[in-house]
């Protein structure tokens, strides 16, 4: 069934198996990072690694992330209220932000670390235990890593996107600490605290990554092509014309406002028809959860101007 403009308007709150699919994510991804963390640092304090430590510190960041996406999660699913018309739901971008912020502490921590034991000269302890730590730790990252942004795409999620992200860090600095203790183990001094530097920057990248994304949410970027819309917009039965087509994605949907024309003749019943064929036209093309505003206009100058944003060819198209 094919509900009012106005009503949809009304439905801005997550959906409730989403918010708790993400919620269920997040609680089994902390619990494994807050294991790892426990290894890593375990082993970094009994060795000595500056390295090892570093790769536990970034997983035991990686459980405040949960944590802090536990949160965020929760706010978003919060319905509008007076001070919140639209929902709550950019709180889950927020919170990838904070993920970020988190990641940017590490890596200062991790870089201070590195200069004092370069200063030091203090050399860890290398064993088959070393390499046995990390490797069944990056195992569970990696699968945590690719099972957290497969659940991203499943339910559109910034968060999880950016949780996956972090997670997938921690299999590179695994693999530049691996590279540390090798170093140290043939006797390259200071080969520990050199991968420590790395495993900063690659912290550093991913957490750019994060704050990337998320300032496209909060700038009001469209992951949608404008002339996709357009075309939807115009195969819609009574549409005239239409201008005024702006779209932004928030919460893992899509949000959509356009202005279209009819026939001036037409009675406001069945303009209203037409403008609920094109949220239909529209769902069809980005997503069943789409939230669409259609504002109808009659079909004389100067309502029949051409948008501004999209390519005339989209007009050329439908006068063919």
């Amino acid at each position: 069934m094919v509900l009012p403009v106005a009503t949809r308007a009304m439905q801005h709150t997550l959906p409730a198996e989403r918010t708790t699919h993400i919620r269920h994510v997040l609680i089994v991804v902390l619990v494994l990072n807050v294991l790892v963390a426990g290894a890593k640092l375990g082993y970094g304090w009994y060795s000595g690694s500056v390295a090892m430590s570093a790769d536990g510190v970034q997983s035991l960041l990686d459980g405040f992330a949960n944590v802090i996406g536990l949160i965020g999660i929760a706010i978003a699913s919060r319905p509008p209220d007076r001070d919140h018309h639209y929902g709550h739901e950019r709180y889950e971008t927020l919170a990838s932000l904070a993920i970020a912020v988190l990641m940017t502490i590490g890596v200062v921590e991790i870089v201070e670390s590195a200069i004092v034991r370069w200063r030091t000269g203090e050399q860890p302890e290398v064993t088959t235990l070393s390499f046995v730590v990390l490797l069944v730790t990056m195992a569970i990252n990696g699968g945590v890593s690719l099972w957290e942004r497969a659940q991203a795409r499943k339910w559109s999620s910034d968060l999880l996107a950016a949780d996956a992200r972090h997670t997938a860090s921690d299999v590179l600095v695994s693999l530049t600490v691996i590279g540390g203790l090798i170093g140290e183990l043939i006797g390259l001094e200071g080969a520990d605290s050199a991968v420590s530097l790395l495993v900063a920057a690659t912290i550093a990248w991913a957490a750019w990554g994060i704050i990337r994304d998320a300032s496209r949410v909060l700038t009001d970027a469209s992951t949608t092509d404008p002339v996709v819309l357009m075309r939807a917009v115009l195969t819609s039965d009574g549409v005239v014309t239409a201008h005024n087509l702006r779209a932004r994605t928030s919460g893992g949907r899509t949000w959509v406002d356009v202005h279209v024309t009819v026939d001036p003749e037409m009675s406001v019943r069945d303009a209203h028809d037409v403008a609920t064929g094109v949220e239909g036209s529209l769902r069809t093309a980005v997503g069943s959860d789409t939230q669409v505003i259609v504002h109808v206009e009659p079909a004389e100058p100067p309502h029949t101007r051409p948008d501004a944003l999209v390519a005339i060819d989209v007009y050329d198209e439908r006068l063919v």
